[in-house]
């Protein structure tokens, strides 16, 4: 069972979004599979149509071990 990035997490429905509109503000937290806290789906699709990556899923709430880039001013 290989456990690279690419296998973990679960695919984001950005298909559900116009991204070109951009998200709303609703606070729905995403833990990608970057170990980014995100606050809704949509910002996570955002991101990666932005960095042209592929961030997943890797659950819904709240990091439990965010990576420190999530949140650059809490050192």
């Amino acid at each position: 069972e290989p456990d690279g990035a690419a296998d973990q997490g679960t695919e984001a429905n950005c298909g559900n979004y116009d991204l070109r509109k951009g998200c709303t503000k609703i606070f729905d937290p995403i833990c990608g599979t970057d170990d980014v806290l995100y606050s809704n789906e949509c910002l996570l699709c955002s991101q990666n149509l932005q960095r042209h990556t592929n961030v997943r899923i890797k659950y819904r709430g709240k990091c439990q071990n965010p990576s420190p880039r999530s949140n650059p001013a809490q050192n």
